[in-house]
């Protein structure tokens, strides 16, 4: 999709009579990936493409592919409980939202938003029920890890596209059934 909306909307810009540099299209997508396994597809696939930063928080004993490198890649120990997820993932939102991408640019000066676009992979593998995920984050935990995006999106005035992600139920498919609606209910709120 991020591939598709760099094609049909490629970042063109325009100087003005008053010297303000408009832009159209699409000037950069972050992809934010939060299923439990590393988000190497996107990685691969945008590795090198500036357009394109890709930021992914998984399980560092989960990889069942091999590894790529994201622009952002934080491993989280088996077992991780939600205070030490939520707490390193507000911390890298964080940094992201300030860090100046647009130094040597002067539409960045002006206030131009960093991205234009946010793709955010939902994934619920991380549910301490998932059988494959390895993490052990509380239902609460992703309804909190839903909103940090959601209000990182906000400040970001960025639309934000939300991607269903892993979830692999053990016995009982209710916790991950309700991990997965709860993305789009919380969205929808």
């Amino acid at each position: 999709a991020a591939n598709i909306l760099l094609q049909k909307f490629p970042h063109q810009s325009t100087t003005t009579t008053d010297t303000a540099a408009k832009s159209k299209g699409i000037r950069r997508i972050l992809i934010i990936d939060l299923d439990v396994h590393q988000g190497n597809g996107n990685a691969a696939i945008f590795q090198g493409n500036d357009k394109v930063k890709t930021f992914s928080v998984h399980c560092r004993s989960n990889y069942f592919s091999k590894k790529e490198e994201s622009d952002l890649d934080i491993e989280l120990p088996a077992g991780c409980t939600d205070d030490t997820y939520l707490s390193t993932l507000k911390h890298w939102l964080r940094r992201i939202e300030e860090h100046p991408f647009d130094d040597n640019n002067e539409q960045g000066k002006q206030g131009q938003k960093p991205f234009d676009f946010i793709f955010y992979q939902a994934g619920v593998d991380i549910h301490k029920d998932d059988r494959l995920g390895r993490l052990s984050i509380s239902q609460e935990g992703i309804s909190k890890r839903n909103h940090l995006v959601f209000d990182f999106a906000i400040r970001m005035r960025a639309p934000l596209v939300i991607c269903m992600g892993g979830g692999y139920p053990r016995d009982d498919w209710a916790p991950i059934l309700n991990a997965h609606a709860g993305v789009y209910i919380e969205a929808h709120q």
